[in-house]
């Protein structure tokens, strides 16, 4: 410090002058100031994990009770096992699974839902995993399980997160209106190329997809789908295509005319 090297970031914890300072570097220097065993969570492991929805930024901390740090943001538990805690970026956190469960008072029932979605679907988050969480942990004033619980009878076994929330809309859509339940992800090999259908019917040989602006824009983008979508179709498959902008009742009346003119 006398020499100008060093300044102090926290309590006990210092940084190289000069050095880039980041959103990371003050999340580590939480952790490091709170002490052994600390780690990140809530709405900093929350940050870290990327969550679709974040909840208001500030730092958290969580610590054994015993502990006594003396910081603010600062929480302290009582449950904390080595399988809800992990490393992102460096930085000690709780696991994908346990900031889901601690952040049931910050962020609603459809945000949740959606961020578990893109967890499962980053190969970040486990149903499984999730299950023994909720069964290890305590509702209190901080958490409310019973939104998890809800969100796990909500996926069973057979749940596949699908390419995006946009793709499980158009899913929910066609089982509300009773349409027989599609394959999901479907793999079909054609001309010695394999392709990944975001919904297929394969004894009717009807497979339809969802259009993304974000990933299906561009030459490229359009050169493949378009080279895709003839190759499928030259083998007898029959196409249906979404959009963000098709109705509810267009996705539906579509879906049932192809399925019931491929019986």
């Amino acid at each position: 410090m006398r020499s100008g090297l060093l300044r102090v970031v926290r309590r006990e914890v210092y940084a190289l002058v000069g050095a880039p300072r980041s959103w990371q570097q003050t999340a580590m220097a939480a952790v490091l100031a709170a002490g052994d065993g600390a780690v990140a969570s809530h709405a900093t492991a929350a940050r870290l994990w990327a969550f679709t929805y974040l909840p208001a930024e500030s730092v958290d901390v969580t610590v054994e009770r015993d502990c006594q740090p003396g910081l603010a943001g600062v929480r302290r538990t009582t449950i904390l096992p080595e399988t809800d805690v992990t490393e992102r970026f460096g930085i000690p956190c709780t696991s994908f699974e346990r900031t889901l469960c601690d952040c049931t008072t910050i962020l609603s029932h459809f945000q949740l839902g959606r961020v578990l979605d893109d967890g499962l679907r980053r190969n970040l988050a486990s149903l499984a995993r999730l299950t023994e969480c909720v069964f290890r942990l305590d509702s209190g004033p901080g958490r409310r399980l019973r939104v998890i619980q809800q969100l796990l009878v909500e996926r069973d076994g057979s749940f596949h997160p699908g390419g995006s929330a946009s793709e499980l809309r158009v899913l929910e859509v066609l089982k509300q209106a009773g349409v027989p339940p599609p394959v999901q992800q479907y793999r079909v090999r054609v001309d010695s190329r394999n392709y990944e259908l975001d919904f297929a019917w394969p004894e009717q040989r009807v497979f339809a997809e969802y259009y993304g602006l974000p990933i299906h824009s561009g030459a490229s983008a359009v050169a493949y789908d378009s080279s895709r979508l003839t190759a499928l179709v030259a083998e007898g498959w029959r196409p249906l295509v979404f959009t963000d902008s098709t109705p509810d009742h267009e996705i539906v009346q579509r879906a049932q005319r192809v399925l019931a003119a491929a019986q």
